[in-house]
């Protein structure tokens, strides 16, 4: 894939995510808002840069240079500002340069211009606007307004800022089943290389409460911590009973679309077993099951998030084997949903070879 044309696109106005290594390699594309210079492809060279607005001192910005060969670049393309650490030399990918630069972290706040050279000679220009440094943050996330037991939360630590440094960086909470290590995530944090993050999932059967997550460095120094509420659904709520149906009966090698007609197997044929939830119980997405005495055994339905469920609620499938020598007719096939609450049984109809 050429990673940087996808970040050109996020030129164009769309919002972007990805990844890149401080050795250079080539990034995924990121979350970040693109401008190019006022020279068009068509009149020379186009500078496109990423990052380059609320720079922080020691991030990243990443430079895409076009409208220049690689006969007449060779390896002498070089970004300059006194907002980066030092020279950066711009790299031929496919049919442009492109570089990250890594800015100073001693960089006070304002804007910065910034140059771009071909053998000594400039070819364009723009500029890096650099803000202050927060102060590290330790944020918790969790999925949804009221946070159930079982749900994933999205836990970060953002500590670029002066003088901060060290990698290993663990929170524990007696909501959590075990200790859980941040780590940089390189494909969604391609400006700030000192972004920590982790979703673990908390407890399922946590007892309803506000919970202490508390964040160590590696000398086992407490660094920060933050509180979180958590409640189990209660009858009212919209995800007490969830609100399923189903289960329809897919033919696993065909198309699914609401309101077919189910799907008929034949005895030792294969049938696929769908399940519709508005407000699935968290873990659910792993824990379902359809039962039948028509199957061979017991059916686990796993979350479906190919494409084709894309604008469908969420939706649950699973591919079971009917009994080889059954006889033709209507066999009852059950799921059961957050945790025995809810119950719906659906009738297979077995035909003949």
């Amino acid at each position: 894939m050429n990673w940087s044309r996808a970040l050109a696109v996020g030129a164009a106005g769309l919002v972007l995510c990805g990844c890149a290594g401080a050795d250079g390699t080539a990034p995924h594309a990121a979350p970040s808002s693109a401008r190019p210079s006022s020279a068009s492809p068509s009149a020379g060279p186009s500078l496109t840069l990423n990052g380059q607005s609320d720079a922080r001192p020691g991030g990243r910005v990443h430079m895409m240079l076009y409208g220049v060969t690689r006969a007449r670049g060779g390896d002498e393309v070089t970004a300059r500002s006194a907002a980066f650490t030092g020279p950066v030399r711009l790299r031929w990918e496919t049919d442009h340069y492109w570089a990250l630069g890594t800015l100073s972290m001693t960089g006070k706040p304002g804007s910065y211009p910034l140059t771009v050279a071909v053998h000594g000679r400039d070819v364009a220009h723009d500029s890096i606007r650099v803000v202050p440094s927060p102060r590290p943050s330790f944020t918790l996330s969790p999925s949804q307004e009221v946070t159930r037991p079982g749900e994933p939360v999205e836990m970060a630590f953002d500590d670029l800022y002066p003088g901060e440094k060290g990698t290993g960086f663990t929170v524990r909470s007696p909501a959590l089943p075990a200790p859980v290590r941040l780590v940089h995530d390189d494909l969604m944090d391609l400006y700030n290389p000192r972004a920590f993050s982790a979703q673990p999932e908390l407890r399922t059967g946590l007892a309803d409460g506000t919970y202490t997550f508390a964040l160590y460095g590696a000398d086992g120094r407490r660094v920060a911590e933050r509180r979180l509420t958590v409640r189990a659904s209660r009858p009212g709520d919209p995800d007490y009973l969830g609100k399923p149906y189903g289960p329809d009966f897919v033919d696993p090698e065909g198309t699914y679309f609401r309101g077919d007609a189910p799907f008929r197997p034949v005895p030792g044929g294969r049938v696929s077993v769908m399940w519709h939830d508005l407000h699935p119980d968290p873990g659910e997405e792993t824990r379902l099951t359809a039962t039948s005495p028509a199957f061979t055994g017991v059916v686990r339905l796993r979350h479906d998030d190919t494409k084709s469920a894309d604008g469908d609620d969420p939706r649950f499938v699973g591919t079971a084997t009917v009994r080889p020598g059954l006889r033709p007719g209507r066999y009852p096939v059950t799921v059961v949903s957050h945790h025995g609450r809810t119950q719906r049984t659906g009738y297979l109809t077995v035909t003949a070879r």
